[in-house]
């Protein structure tokens, strides 16, 4: 059994692997960017790179979250890349068993890019967010390509003092 960090968005709950997560942070400001996605609330600077941050709500709901003192940035990594998860709710931390409720879906059509798998949590349903379906995507790579050519600029900048 794998272990998974628990998270709240839209009443539903979701998970990442915690093998994914860099470290849970406070979701209080950011350096907002101009012309991204409306799902990208801005960038957050950690460990000298900036991170762009995703409305979690926005991105499954298009619903922004609301800001609220219990909101949190999941801070993770897939293939490379880091990005912080804006939620509305920190669950815990729980180790969870897969289900194969997904293949139900699959089978109505209904599965979504997003989920990878259903787990349960006592009497919960969680699903397993696919970071394949957060992380690529033109919007967050745009996102991710601007970042890039800001700390290009920088470094030239740096190098000229």
């Amino acid at each position: 059994m794998e272990q998974y960090v628990v998270f709240k968005s839209h009443n539903q709950l979701f998970a990442i692997r915690v093998t994914n997560v860099d470290r849970v942070i406070e979701a209080n400001r950011f350096i907002e960017l101009p012309e991204v996605a409306e799902f990208i609330l801005g960038v957050y600077e950690y460990h000298d790179n900036m991170v762009p941050i995703v409305d979690v709500r926005k991105k499954l709901f298009n619903q922004f979250s609301e800001q609220i003192e219990e909101s949190k940035v999941i801070l993770c990594r897939f293939e490379g890349h880091s990005q912080g998860l804006y939620v509305e709710d920190i669950i815990g931390i729980s180790y969870m068993e897969e289900t194969n409720y997904e293949q139900d879906l699959v089978k109505s059509l209904l599965k979504k890019g997003y989920i990878e798998k259903f787990l349960k949590l006592e009497n919960e349903v969680v699903m397993l967010l696919e970071l394949d379906y957060l992380f690529n995507n033109e919007q967050t790579q745009a996102a991710f390509q601007e970042l890039e050519q800001l700390t290009d600029v920088e470094d030239t900048i740096d190098d000229a003092d």
